[in-house]
């Protein structure tokens, strides 16, 4: 360098340069350890990451099929599904839903629900709806609804409150409505009230019409019987105490027939009732049969349950009476009563050691006017089991028998526990 500056020559410059080559070289070799640590802990991550990322892959596709699968149960419910706003837009609905109004599913979003309410159920529809939003809870109603081309179906509606949270402070109130279209059924209720209409008019003509003439014949055959009896020869006799007695069966049969077909059409309203009581009340209405054949009647502690006590006595009645009548002839009629909690159900037993039944007969003797022994040996019509059936079936429950030819039998039948309620599930009262 010239001017007197600062001059270091080619010797000093390389001395210089080697030096800081040296340390550079010094603080290099310190870093593969680190490095390699670091490349192992990035491939580490790397392979995790990728994990992670095929694990997130199968869970979406998991997701994807679940909401596929979920999607068309939704979709292809045999029920129709609707969401509907404060205005009763529909929102959303499913394929059966539309399917059920007629339409495409796009065609009837963004409509209003109402438009395809019938004119005649227009005010309850509504009296429903704000009810639902007033109160928060679940509706339940029967409608007509229209379909695209003008026929009118009953539909069976739930509609149920719905809260969409847009926000902390923010939320939209919608309802969402299942909808079954009960078109049939009220067809066939039409029909079933029909025919206990005409029940109820066979019953009329069976006490009244059919019994008229019946009282006719047994009494001037009666009156032939005490006029003319001696005095014709014995086959006439014969033949008039044939038509007697031919005419008075008939008219218990018509009786017994009357009293089976009102089990279903006239029975009281159902209340709560203490089995035991009722089962007093028949011990002592069956007294003098009782007494007449020395039989003895226990029973267990017995619950209290929600029926018809008028139903419930003419049942005890039929099995008691029965145990009594089919008793052995060498041996008093012992009939026991006792009950057990199952299932939700209580099943009442009444055992006898009576003559019992062969298994060949155990389902008949249910059947009406189904008799196993002559009329000679075993009076009655064989009505009482039959009605007895109908009484339980009425109820809810099942009876059955147990037996063993010789040894005696037990009759089973269940009553269900807690079904408090004002009307029947399982029959339609005609008032």
């Amino acid at each position: 360098m010239g001017g007197g500056g600062f001059r270091i020559d080619k010797e000093e410059l390389r001395i210089i340069a080697e030096k800081r080559l040296h340390e550079k070289t010094e603080n290099i070799e310190k870093i593969p350890e680190d490095v390699e640590s670091l490349i192992h802990e990035l491939q580490v991550h790397q392979i995790e990451l990728e994990m992670q990322n095929e694990e997130l892959r199968h869970s979406r596709m998991e997701i994807e099929k679940l909401h596929q699968k979920y999607y068309d149960l939704y979709n292809f419910a045999p029920v129709g599904y609707f969401t509907i706003s404060l205005t009763t837009k529909i929102t959303e609905v499913n394929s059966t839903g539309a399917n059920l109004l007629g339409f495409p599913k796009e065609d009837l979003t963004e409509k209003y629900f109402r438009w395809y309410v019938a004119n005649e159920s227009q005010k309850s529809f509504q009296s429903c709806f704000k009810k639902a939003f007033r109160e928060m809870e679940k509706q339940v109603f029967e409608i007509g609804l229209i379909r695209k081309d003008g026929i009118i179906f009953y539909a069976h509606i739930e509609m149920l409150p719905h809260f969409i949270h847009k926000s902390p402070d923010d939320r939209e109130v919608s309802l969402k409505m299942a909808v079954i279209d009960i078109t049939e059924q009220k067809k066939l209720e039409k029909e079933l009230k029909r025919s206990n209409k005409e029940l109820q008019q066979f019953a009329y003509v069976a006490s009244h019409d059919l019994q008229e003439p019946l009282r006719t014949i047994a009494s001037f055959t009666q009156l032939l019987a005490h006029r003319y009896e001696g005095k014709l020869d014995a086959d006439a006799d014969e033949f008039i105490g044939f038509i007697v007695e031919a005419s008075v069966r008939m008219k218990q049969q018509i009786e017994d027939l009357l009293e089976f077909s009102r089990v279903m059409t006239r029975g009281s309203g159902f209340q709560k009732i203490k089995v035991s009581e009722i089962l007093k009340g028949v011990i002592s209405g069956l007294k003098k049969l009782i007494d007449e054949n020395n039989a003895e009647i226990t029973y267990d502690s017995l619950p209290k349950v929600y029926a018809d006590p008028k139903q419930i006595e003419r049942l005890f009645q039929n099995l008691i009476s029965n145990a009594i009548k089919f008793r052995k002839p060498d041996e008093p009629p012992k009939i026991h009563i006792s009950s057990k909690e199952e299932n939700n159900e209580y099943i009442f037993s009444v055992s006898d050691n009576g003559i019992g039944i062969e298994p060949q007969y155990k389902d008949r003797i249910f059947t009406i006017f189904q008799r196993l022994h002559t009329r000679d040996k075993y009076e009655g019509t064989g009505i009482g089991l039959a009605v007895s059936k109908k009484i339980v079936e009425r109820h809810g429950g099942q009876i059955w028998v147990e037996s063993e030819y010789g040894k005696g039998s037990t009759f089973y039948f269940t009553l269900p526990i807690g079904r408090e309620r004002e009307s029947e599930l399982f029959s339609i009262r005609t008032e």
